[in-house]
């Protein structure tokens, strides 16, 4: 049995487009001791990435939650218990004929299972750093998400897309920069959070349906989230930024 072959080909029909690996020492290698995962699972070798790559991912559940009317207005979180259910009903099968002992991780769970999915990420080779605050791949660009880690006790090994991959610093056009309306973006800072966020505090803000930088990114246009899925992340970004500012 190729497990790896057999988790992929799972994934795939529900847009779940990217996996990568990583050991759990060349991950716990990269962040300090408070992110390290052996000990939620103390036989773990692999970290398996489950990523997606453009739109597709939404447009599925978009389709999801069109068929069942309440789905997304009945919770707080409707995107994320998604990619729970889809993730464990798909994947459970296939992991338990294995027999292998493992443990899923999220990372909208991360104050309980606080793992770093950006060096997550850069440790499997799945993508690379930008000054967007997000991660950024090859093909896909910006328009990629990290949905959920496999702690497993398994070797497996895909071989990483982005390894070394860090086109920031050498960006001629720097789209990204002049398309911020707020100036948030810069080589030196990256992304900087507080102007931004004070840019968006406006009424009039005109940064209400797409971060307007990340849209304008020089990688992967043909990849763009479909409007419905900007503004559904816009505004769940924007209440949380706002929550922890006004909290300090």
């Amino acid at each position: 049995m190729d497990l790896l072959h057999d988790i992929t080909a799972a994934l795939v029909p529900h847009g779940l487009n990217l996996i990568g690996t990583a050991t759990v020492a060349a991950y716990e290698a990269l962040v300090p001791r408070q992110y390290h995962v052996a000990s939620l699972l103390p036989q773990a070798k692999t970290l398996v990435v489950i990523g997606n790559g453009g739109g597709e991912f939404w447009t599925i559940f978009r389709n999801y939650y069109e068929a069942r009317p309440g789905y997304v207005h009945e919770r707080e979180h409707p995107l994320d218990d998604y990619t729970v259910e889809i993730i464990e009903q798909t994947l459970t099968p296939v992991l338990e004929r294995s027999g292998a002992d493992y443990r899923y991780l999220y990372p909208f769970r991360f104050w309980s299972e606080p793992v770093s999915f950006m060096h997550l990420a850069r440790a499997a080779g799945i993508a690379g750093p930008s000054i967007l605050g997000v991660v950024i791949h090859p093909e896909y660009g910006p328009w990629l998400a990290l949905r959920a880690a496999l702690l497993i006790d398994q070797e497996l090994y895909v071989a990483p897309v982005a390894s070394g991959f860090d086109p920031c610093p050498t960006c001629v056009e720097r789209s990204c920069m002049s398309a911020c309306p707020a100036q948030a973006v810069s080589p030196e800072k990256g992304w900087d959070i507080p102007v931004c966020v004070r840019h968006r505090l406006r009424e009039s803000s005109d940064c209400t349906d797409r971060c307007h930088a990340r849209y304008n990114c020089v990688y992967g246009h043909s990849h763009r989230y479909p409007p419905d899925e900007l503004h559904y992340h816009q505004q769940r970004s924007f209440a949380e930024m706002r929550k922890y500012f006004e909290e300090r």
